[in-house]
């Protein structure tokens, strides 16, 4: 497939670029930085381009099969609200993708964004709760995020993650809508696996999966 994936000079877009090539599919990476991804592949081509420039996005989008956004807020606990570029990143990404008639869109957020299938569990509660004392800058995206992407017509799944820098020692993984008890940790690599499974997963399409390491 082709895909695009926002972020992929990240910690999880390296993971879920790698990953995506190593399974013969075609990656569009758009970076701020080149040269922070060192990989060279055939089936891998790079488009240089700021989250605020809609025409670059487009660009970017325009031969794809899904778009992957592995973009989160920054950890900041300034109580001044700073903006929200992620999220508007997001509304320009969804933007292009209906003026390009593209459907199949995967993006990362944490469960502070809520879904209409959350059971009340700790993991759907508990980092909502936290994120809105201690990184309002992170909640306010998230909660913007949920408007955005639920308002949209798009077959989007949003992979919502808890404290995502758990050392890989292969575990696996499982996914919970709180309706099963859920570890708050996941690993990097169990993250990227899970996103690129979702891409052909027509059953996660509208669905907000929590993602633990098993």
């Amino acid at each position: 497939m082709n895909i695009t994936i926002f972020g992929a000079s990240g910690a999880i877009g390296q993971l879920l670029t790698q990953l995506a090539l190593d399974h013969g599919d075609f990656v569009t990476a758009y970076v701020r930085n080149p040269k922070k991804i060192s990989l060279k592949h055939p089936n891998l081509s790079l488009v240089q381009g700021e989250l605020s420039n809609a025409s670059t996005i487009e660009k970017a989008i325009a031969k794809s099969d899904v778009v992957i956004s592995t973009l989160g807020p920054a950890s900041d606990m300034s109580r001044k609200l700073k903006g929200t570029p992620i999220a508007d990143g997001h509304e320009l990404i969804i933007r292009a993708m209906k003026k390009l008639n593209k459907k199949r869109l995967i993006t990362l957020a944490t469960p502070a964004l809520q879904s209409d299938d959350d059971y009340k569990n700790i993991s759907t509660m508990l980092p909502a709760a936290l994120a809105k004392i201690f990184l309002p800058n992170g909640h306010a995206e998230m909660k913007k995020m949920e408007g955005i992407i639920k308002q949209s017509n798009l077959d989007w799944t949003v992979v919502r993650i808890i404290n995502p820098n758990v050392k890989h020692k292969g575990q696996s993984y499982d996914y919970s809508f709180g309706d099963k008890s859920a570890k708050l940790s996941v690993s990097r690599e169990n993250v990227a696996k899970f996103m690129h499974s979702a891409v052909r997963d027509n059953q996660l399409i509208r669905k907000m999966p929590i993602i633990y390491n098993k």
